[in-house]
């Protein structure tokens, strides 16, 4: 086993589910990593994010000199339904290794590991400093990213790289996410006699027929994919049971945003199809904006010539799902998603990283900091 997936498999052995999918959050994780850095004298704080939930931030390199952010998140999603023996053993099958974070995004974590490590070793000068970080909460509202984000200055990061699986691809582009939560509000009555009541979920269902025509009409829109937006109705809660009308019904609404669109042109869409039923509300859960780096930008047409040393491909990708670099892109830096595994492999029952991937995304990275 190589000295990447040997480090992967103590990551993945450490659970770090996010609380929002019932899990203990990031601590075994953060506790391991700065074991780690520590065991390497590599100087790092910690920086908190919330009760107990840390980042934690080191910087490898002259003080003066401009540095570049590699930053993967801790935490996961959920584990329920694994599909053979435990998530939390990093197993091999037909030079595949699945384990909860395989790929998302403990592959990339354990990457950024062994560069930090290797970097602080380094006889030869660096082209950039390093700043390493281990964010959390990253699969809940990116509250780690956006708090790191606001070191950006006093660390003098001048371009950042989130680890993400994108097969070692350079994402330049992705889009936004808005996430809503639609409430409305009935009154309970007996089911023998409904019209004493006021049934919440049929007031939900009529949102929810508009919402459909409002989604078809976004991916109807003469826009490149990447311009374009969707919408998806994720989860729906309400009722008691067969015999009570339902006084109270909520959706759950996400919103992805095409590069272009904004957070304001996605709320008031929402807010206008929301205000056609009485004593119906809705509220934010995250507002991100895309990702939209020029291509031309010093920083990932550096990473390419690195990618074409390494063999590795040089063209830039542009991707539906969203990613912490969007805390970084607000911060006015350049900003290239990157790392290994397949995105369609993340937040599986029987997600997984490919042999060689992770080495692959190491080589490529070295020979930025090393040329």
């Amino acid at each position: 086993m190589s000295e990447c997936l040997r480090l992967l498999k103590e990551l993945v052995a450490k659970p770090s589910v996010n609380p929002v999918y019932g899990g203990p959050g990031e601590a075994y994780v953060e506790s391991f990593v700065s074991d780690f850095l520590r065991s390497h004298s590599i100087e790092f704080r910690v920086q908190e994010v919330l009760p107990r939930r840390n980042n934690l931030v080191a910087r490898i390199g002259p003080d003066d000199r401009p540095a570049v952010l590699v930053e993967a998140h801790m935490d996961t999603v959920g584990v329920a339904g694994w599909f053979d023996g435990s998530p939390y053993d990093l197993t091999e099958k037909e030079g595949k290794y699945f384990g909860r974070g395989a790929c998302d995004t403990k592959a990339s974590l354990a990457v950024f590991m062994l560069l930090a490590r290797r970097l602080a070793e380094a006889d030869t000068p660096l082209s950039h400093s390093l700043v390493f970080a281990a964010t959390v909460d990253e699969e809940s509202k990116q509250l780690g990213a956006f708090k790191l984000a606001e070191l950006v200055g006093k660390l003098n990061i001048v371009a950042a790289i989130p680890g993400e699986p994108t097969q070692s691809t350079l994402i330049t582009k992705h889009k936004g996410a808005c996430r809503y939560t639609i409430e409305s509000q009935g009154k309970a009555a007996h089911g023998s006699h409904p019209e004493l009541g006021e049934n919440a979920i049929y007031k939900i269902a009529r949102i929810v027929e508009k919402l459909d025509r409002y989604a078809e009409l976004l991916s109807q829109e003469d826009r490149a994919f990447i311009e374009k937006g969707s919408l998806n109705v994720g989860k729906v809660t309400g009722g008691i049971g067969f015999n009570i009308v339902p006084d109270s019904c909520t959706i759950d609404v996400d919103r992805r945003l095409g590069i272009g669109e904004s957070m304001e042109e996605a709320r008031e869409g929402i807010e206008t199809i929301v205000q056609s039923e009485a004593k119906t509300e809705v509220s934010t859960f995250l507002e991100r904006p895309a990702l939209n780096t020029e291509n031309d930008n010093w920083f990932p047409q550096a990473l390419a010539k690195s990618a074409e040393k390494a063999g590795g491909q040089t063209d830039f990708k542009e991707v539906a799902f969203m990613t912490n670099g969007v805390a970084y892109s607000a911060a006015g830096i350049p900003t290239v998603v990157f790392g290994p595994g397949d995105i369609e492999q993340a937040h599986k029952a029987d997600e997984f990283v490919e042999d060689g991937e992770m080495e692959r995304s190491l080589s490529i990275l070295e020979n930025f900091f090393l040329s």
